[in-house]
């Protein structure tokens, strides 16, 4: 099978099943309502950022998409019709590569329609001079769109990559729900230790790229938000390496 074959196996797979669309839709309808908190609780003279306004986005919607870009694998996995794939692509590396691509560009899609959906709501629920900032015409909302548009590509990736390592549903969610919502946010809030091992925790760094303010503290990254970036792609790229690896050596 060629690799554009592959590629569109790929797509029909993810877009003729529904529980992705069912997935998305109710995480846009919770990204719309902390943006709707987020306008309607703003007060004062500070116009709302974009980014704050599509923190809903980063915060929830990431990470779900990220979870279902690991049911990609673990899905077949659970069904058997991972042999299936494997017979007609004997290839597994661009398997999983393929689905990676397709994850990535599905997940990218859906963050930027959520994004530029959450400024207009954010707008909708603002006084006039908080929701200033907010218009889809403004170079800042593009530039929001853009960075976590590529955060949800990576994060998909790393979705991939972490469901062909476990193949199981049920640990693939844990691991990719604690890791950026409950494990790095206690690791970087330790007293002691917080402040030196914040600087090395990977979403942490790509909130800093971001400019996401969540339930990390102020760190001090010597190597800036370029850097974070940077690192955070290098750990997508690292655990996407070591699944390509382990799938090969492994039986289906």
């Amino acid at each position: 099978m060629s690799a554009l074959a592959v590629l569109d196996a790929e797509r029909i797979k993810l877009s003729t099943t529904r529980s992705p669309l069912w997935s998305v839709l109710g995480v846009a309808a919770l990204s719309l309502g902390v943006a709707a908190l987020q306008g309607w609780t703003s007060y004062g003279f500070t116009p709302l950022p974009p980014g704050k306004a599509a923190l809903g986005v980063a915060v929830f919607g990431v990470p779900v998409l990220m979870i279902l870009a690991s049911m990609t694998v673990t899905g077949e996995y659970r069904t058997g019709l991972i042999r299936t794939t494997f017979l007609a692509t004997p290839n597994r590396t661009w398997v999983l590569v393929a689905k990676a691509i397709v994850a990535a560009a599905f997940s990218s899609v859906c963050t930027v329609a959520m994004v530029l959906a959450s400024v207009m709501v954010a707008r909708l629920f603002a006084e006039p001079v908080v929701g200033a900032q907010l218009s889809l015409v403004s170079a800042a909302t593009w530039s929001v769109a853009g960075g976590f548009a590529l955060y949800a590509a990576l994060a998909a990736v790393l979705g991939v990559a972490v469901g062909a390592l476990i193949r199981f549903a049920a640990g693939a969610v844990a691991v990719l729900l604690l890791w950026p919502l409950v494990a790095e946010p206690l690791l970087a809030n330790l007293p002691s230790t917080g402040v030196q091992l914040g600087p090395w925790l990977p979403f942490a760094n790509m909130f800093r790229f971001l400019d996401v303010e969540w339930l990390f503290p102020t760190f001090n990254i010597p190597w800036g938000e370029t850097g974070s970036l940077v690192y955070f792609v290098m750990l997508v790229v690292v655990v996407f390496v070591v699944a390509v690896a382990v799938l090969n050596r492994r039986d289906a």
